[in-house]
Order: C-alpha cells, then sequence, then structure tokens
C-alpha cells in the first residue's frame, strides 16, 4: 500500500495520550480519501449546559441512584444541577481528578459549565468528535489556519471541534466507533472497549498500560474486555 495519497487526505491528526496503530488508520482512510474528512468517534448530542442532564442518562436503573442517600447527600449541596447532571460531573472527578476532594471537584467543574456555556451561546453542541484523535483532510486543515484568530479557542477542545466545523459545506464524516477508537478498557468509562483486531487508537493510555506495547512488533497488548 501506498500510503502518501492517504497521507495527503488526512493532513491532520490529533492524539493525545493515545496509542495508534499508524498501518490500520492509513487502511481506514484509504478508502475515505477526501480532502473534506473528518474521521473521530463522532458525538451527535452534548448539552453544553450539561448540569440539567437526566438521572437516567448515566445511571441504569435510574431508582439505583434516586436512592442512593450517600450520592443524594453530596449533590443536594448543588441546587443549580440536577441529580443527572452532578452524577456526570463526579464521574469525570473520578476518572480525571481523582484525590480531590468531591464536593470541591463538582462545584468547581459546575462553575466550567456555566462559563463554557455562556461563551458557547448555546445549550448544545454541533455534531463533534471525542478528543481522543480525529483526523482531518487538507480542506478543512486549510479552514481551521486560515481562520484560526476567528475561531473559539477556549472550553473543552471537542466541543469547539464542533462549532469549528459546523459551517462548512459537505464534510465527509467517518465514524470510529464499533472498535475502532476507543478508551482503555475499564471498568466505569462510558466509551471503554475491549481491544480486538480493529483497535486503531486506544485512549487514556498511562504508564502501566504502556507496559503492554510491544516495541518489536508495535502492537498493544491489553485486555478484551471494559469489564472489571
Amino acid at each position: 500500500m501506498k500510503p502518501s495519497a492517504s497521507l495527503r487526505a488526512a493532513s491532520l491528526i490529533q492524539s493525545r495520550f493515545s496509542y495508534l496503530h499508524i498501518p490500520k488508520l492509513l487502511l481506514a482512510i484509504e478508502g475515505q480519501a477526501s480532502p473534506s474528512l473528518a474521521m473521530g468517534f463522532v458525538m451527535e448530542t452534548m448539552p453544553v449546559d450539561s448540569s440539567q442532564a437526566s438521572v437516567c442518562d448515566f445511571c441504569k436503573p435510574c431508582e439505583k441512584c434516586l436512592q442512593d442517600e450517600e450520592l443524594n447527600s453530596i449533590c443536594s449541596q448543588f441546587p443549580g444541577m440536577s441529580l443527572g447532571g452532578c452524577i456526570m460531573v463526579l464521574q469525570q472527578c473520578h476518572l480525571f481528578n481523582e484525590g480531590e476532594d468531591g464536593a470541591e471537584c463538582v462545584q468547581k467543574k459546575f462553575n466550567e459549565i456555566m462559563r463554557v456555556s455562556q461563551y458557547f451561546g448555546s445549550m448544545a453542541a454541533p455534531r463533534w468528535f471525542l478528543g481522543m484523535g480525529w483526523v482531518f483532510g487538507r480542506r478543512i486543515v486549510d479552514y481551521i489556519w486560515r481562520n484560526v484568530e476567528n475561531l473559539k479557542k477556549r472550553g473543552a477542545a471537542d466541543v469547539q471541534l464542533g462549532f469549528w466545523l459546523a459551517p462548512l459545506e459537505d464534510v465527509h464524516w467517518v465514524d470510529m466507533k464499533g472498535g475502532y477508537f476507543h478508551d482503555y478498557p475499564m471498568p466505569g468509562s462510558t466509551f471503554s472497549a475491549g481491544c480486538t483486531e480493529r483497535s486503531t487508537l486506544v485512549h487514556r493510555m498511562d504508564a502501566e498500560r504502556w507496559k503492554g506495547f510491544d516495541p518489536e512488533t508495535c502492537e498493544l497488548r491489553c485486555p478484551a474486555s471494559a469489564a472489571g
């Protein structure tokens, strides 16, 4: 396979703290080569103000969280948030702010949600990509480069992308769900998946998880299931 055509079509790859299997990515791009390519884990629904999310979106069955006295005690400290919004923020605190006081972390993230909502001037984001990694074609890269001074650059990077791409005609969306792009397999992470022959990008790598990387074959050995 000659990767040059693919590399021209996909001239920007963003991948932070992720394992990326480049041969698999090039194969995926080969069939989708377009200057308007936008490839990643596509998200269709994203409230910018997620503080009012439904509890049933994050807790199944809903009654489990509705009847959780400890959870309700914590979330009752934040009357401006729904129980669902509070649960979502607590999950983020657990994943990204381990060791920080729970109530303090929730308050910080609630303040950030309110700030971002006002900044974007919208209650919801256009179609966007999870921040685990994405690929853009030349036309989109040129658009971002030419307009970088006028694009929104504060708030969550993945949400920003939704607003950046919204005004563009004929974006060639390629969704890498289904085990191609995913978080490292671990319980409690919404976007985790087990590693399979499909795994092209694996996000949330750390020093311990990189021990499963074989430098001889460039393959990543990781669990086949996200179950704990």
